[in-house]
Parts: structure tokens; C-alpha cells; sequence
């Protein structure tokens, strides 16, 4: 039955293009038939493979081919459940990937074969162990909201000001907060990055500039202008968008919000977080600017409960 069951799909293919393998395809199909009906199968297909390919092995190695000739149905038994496991890893890979963007889940930023460039799921790391136990990150009053403040929904995002692939995720997140416009907002948390060398100074940045209620307005800006910062760059940016330049300037120099910022990155180091950008929806996580579509769908899941 192995046989008949391994050389079934394969003759169906190739009897596409060859009238031969056609007669081998009904063959097969009547000795599986058969053989599930507990009788006997007759056409002899079984027999005629093991003997093709014991003839084959012969022309190599006899040792092989005797081996092959004695254990032929146990092997074959192996190599059909090799094929199921493929069909069924490869079925749940597409399915990930078509949802969640990623052959793994929404929370993988492992290898992908249908995203090669990993353009999904890249994210900023820290060399880090995650912990035994995760506590996951709680919403904070002190922390500003982008998107309407009253929502049946809150995500939290940990990225870093300098992460390239916390810059690439946010034109995501405007698709989101636009598409579920008073539903869904967005905490974002400031996840360090040491070696990206601006971090700190643009959380800082960030959060002074919250301290005059101008806090998303400078948050897009930063990211608008991530391959220019510097330390002039945050009062020049603060001064362009009205901001009382004396007050962010002591608060810059002060360093006014640097419990707050180490905060947000612990709380990110006990949730589990390696990388940036990293997304919890409730008790989902969502690792790297991943498609609107993954969001949409884990979205539509939570919004449901």
C-alpha cells in the first residue's frame, strides 16, 4: 500500500504528459483501492517498482540494494510520512504567511522561503536572554497615546527612534489607527537600542516634547527625519513645530525624563522584547513591521472578546 501511495501523486503528475504513466496512475489507484479494502492487490505495481529500484541500486551498490530489496516496506512507510510532514509543515507555512506575513507566525522573525529578505519581520536586536518569566507590559497613564484616548483597544509598541525597522512599521500603525479610527490607539514605549547612537537623545526628545502636550506631532517628525539625528536636530525640530524652545532646552540638558525612558525599556526586557519594533495586542505579540494584514486579523480577533 506504501508504494502504491508514494507513486500515486507521481505517476498523476507525470501521466499529464505521458500516456504510460497514466496506465502506472490507474494501476496505482486500483492497488490502493484494494489494499484499503482489505483485498489483495493483482497488478503487481508494487512488486514491479521495489524491483526498478533495488535494479537501479544494483548498478551502484549491492549492499544498498540488497538492504533496500529486504526493508522496502518499512522504508516506504518512512518516506510517506516524510511527505505528510512536508505537505503539513508546508500548508501551516503558507497559511502563517498569508496571515501573519511570516511562514512562522506573527511573532517569528525566523527564516522565511516566501519572505527571503526577511522584509517582514526584521527588527533592531539586543543581545539578550529572554526571561524564564514574562510579565507582559501594562498600559501607563503617564505614557501619551497616539490616536484617540478613549478606545476599545490599546496596543503597545516598543521601538526605538532609531530603529530603521521601527521607522518601517509606521506607516503600518497609521493604517491601523485610520482603519479602526476610534477603536484602536497606540502606546509607544521606548525600547533602547545601545548601539543605535541617537536612541536615547530622541526618546528624550520625544518626551520633553510630550511635557508640552506636543507629543505625537514630534514622534512622526522624528522618524521623518531618522537619518539626520543629531544633537541639534531636537531643538531645531522642537523650534520648527512651536515648541517653548527655552523649557525643551532645560528639559534636553536636565535630561528631565531618564527614569521614565529606562522604564519603558525594562518593562520591554521583562515582556520578552529582543528587538525593535515589537507589538502587544492584549496577550499577542506581533515581532517586526509586519503587513497590515496581520494586524488586521489578530485586530479583528481581540476586538471580538
Amino acid at each position: 500500500m506504501a508504494l502504491c501511495l508514494l507513486a500515486l501523486p507521481i505517476f498523476a503528475l507525470l501521466g499529464i504528459f505521458s500516456l504510460k504513466y497514466r496506465k502506472l496512475t490507474k494501476d496505482s489507484l486500483e492497488c490502493l483501492f484494494k489494499t484499503v479494502t482489505l483485498r489483495k492487490c493483482e497488478s503487481g505495481l508494487d512488486e514491479r517498482i521495489k524491483a526498478r529500484i533495488t535494479g537501479s541500486l544494483f548498478k551502484h551498490s549491492t549492499k544498498t540494494a540488497k538492504f533496500v530489496y529486504h526493508y522496502y516496506k518499512p522504508l516506504t512507510w518512512i518516506f510517506i510520512i516524510l511527505i505528510i510532514w512536508s505537505v503539513y509543515e508546508g500548508s501551516v507555512g503558507i497559511y502563517n504567511y498569508s496571515a501573519y506575513g511570516n511562514c512562522n507566525g506573527p511573532e517569528s522573525t525566523g527564516f522565511c522561503a516566501l519572505d527571503p529578505t526577511g522584509k517582514n519581520s526584521k527588527t533592531s536586536d539586543l543581545n539578550m536572554v529572554v526571561p524564564e518569566e514574562i510579565i507582559l507590559p501594562q498600559l501607563q497613564e503617564d505614557d501619551p497615546l497616539i490616536g484617540p484616548q478613549n478606545t476599545q483597544l490599546t496596543i503597545i509598541e516598543f521601538g526605538c527612534y532609531a530603529c530603521p525597522y521601527t521607522k518601517r512599521a509606521e506607516p503600518i500603525v497609521r493604517q491601523v489607527l485610520e482603519y479602526y479610527e476610534g477603536k484602536v490607539n497606540i502606546q509607544f514605549k521606548t525600547f533602547i537600542i545601545p548601539h543605535h547612537k541617537d536612541a536615547f537623545n530622541a526618546a528624550l526628545a520625544a518626551n520633553c516634547a510630550n511635557a508640552q502636550n506636543q507629543y505625537e506631532v514630534y514622534h512622526n517628525a522624528l522618524f521623518a527625519i531618522q537619518e539626520g539625528l543629531n544633537n541639534a536636530s531636537y531643538e531645531i525640530l522642537a523650534s520648527k513645530l512651536g515648541l517653548d524652545s527655552e523649557a525643551f532646552s532645560i528639559c534636553m540638558e536636565n535630561q528631565t525624563y531618564t527614569s521614565e525612558i529606562n522604564e519603558d525599556s525594562l518593562q520591554g526586557v521583562d515582556a520578552g522584547v529582543i528587538g525593535t519594533p515589537t507589538f502587544f495586542v492584549n496577550k499577542r505579540k506581533i515581532v517586526g513591521p509586519k503587513p497590515f494584514k496581520t494586524f488586521k486579523k489578530i485586530i479583528n480577533q481581540e476586538l471580538k472578546k
